[in-house]
């Protein structure tokens, strides 16, 4: 009877070491997949290094292109491999100064002309520009990933190099991976040119003919057309824009010039026509938009004509015969 209760004890005692065997088993297993899942979550750049940004050796625009224009971009594919079971966080920053007034546009050293980085959003979505934050579920894709530099127009356009280029730092950080971090640089010189036309004729002389009474009865009657050609000399391409402001009274918007001091009659004004519309007057400022800017057209490259008309223009009033005389000044924007 003993002998049978110790062979019991013993293959009671085989069982339990049978069973502790095989639960260190599964807990060896558990546990080893566990660290080989952990290894798999990670988020790469599939090159071992960025691919530069490079932008052609010369750049041009027109000195008064309106501010926030693209001049010229740059587009490369990193491309990325992200396979994540936690949430990631995505920062991208700047290496570079801002423009004053701008929150994502930084200096090139060359006057009116700031670069902007643009990053893929998220995981795989359109560009946003840079500096941003965010947070990314987990995923697991391998995606062309794609980087962008912009030259952004930031004031009047000057002419010089850039050589000292910002950069942009990515980076990916998030519980279950190791911390990736990446620089896209901007490499290489590029001339920027602010581009202007010579004025030819920088001062216009219209001769009007007499008028008469019978031509001018009604208020808005015209007569007297006189044609003189406005003569520029303009790199190809470059948008002509032409700002006209009465020197007599310059917050005058209306499509008459106030008659000079020293004009004797009155009753009637100036206009200036370009082709058959008469132009309205606004500041004096080469801003691109301002208030009353008209287009003259693209210069073809080489000398550029814009032909313009002053006639007079009956005004309310009284009309009194006498010498007339009226002043406007000429603005040109180049964009």
């Amino acid at each position: 009877m003993k002998h049978n209760n110790d062979a019991c004890f013993i293959t009671t005692t085989r069982v339990y070491n049978d069973a502790v065997s095989a639960l260190r088993i599964l807990v060896t297993i558990v546990l080893s997949a566990a660290v080989s899942h952990a290894a798999a979550d990670s988020v790469t750049f599939p090159r071992s290094t960025m691919p530069v940004l490079s932008f052609p050796a010369s750049v041009s625009a027109g000195r008064d292109t309106a501010v926030g224009t693209l001049i010229s971009n740059q587009v490369t594919v990193p491309g990325l491999v992200a396979n994540t079971t936690c949430t990631t966080t995505k920062n991208v920053t700047v290496t570079g100064t801002l423009v004053p007034g701008f929150s994502n546009v930084y200096q090139s050293g060359v006057p009116g002309v700031g670069v902007r980085f643009n990053i893929t959003g998220s995981w795989n979505s359109t560009f946003v520009a840079v500096p941003i934050s965010e947070s990314l579920p987990p995923i697991s894709i391998n995606t062309q990933y794609y980087t962008r530099a912009d030259l952004v127009v930031t004031g009047p356009i000057g002419s010089g190099s850039i050589t000292n280029w910002p950069s942009m730092n990515v980076s990916f950080s998030g519980p279950c991976i190791s911390t990736t971090m990446a620089t896209q640089p901007v490499t290489g010189t590029t001339i920027i040119t602010g581009n202007t036309c010579s004025v030819s004729t920088p001062a216009l002389e219209f001769n009007l003919p007499k008028a008469f009474a019978k031509d001018l009865l009604t208020a808005g009657a015209t007569t007297g057309d006189t044609t003189v050609p406005l003569v520029l000399d303009c790199p190809a391409g470059v948008k002509v824009a032409i700002t006209i402001t009465d020197s007599v009274n310059s917050a005058n918007r209306s499509t008459a010039l106030a008659l000079a001091p020293e004009s004797s009659a009155s009753g009637l004004g100036i206009q200036i026509l370009n082709g058959s519309t008469a132009i309205a007057f606004g500041p004096d400022s080469a801003v691109a938009g301002t208030v009353n800017q008209w287009t003259a057209g693209a210069a073809a490259g080489g000398q550029m004509q814009i032909p313009l008309t002053a006639r007079y223009v009956r005004a309310a009033g009284t009309l009194i015969p006498g010498s007339v005389k009226a002043k406007a000044t000429f603005t040109m924007s180049y964009q």
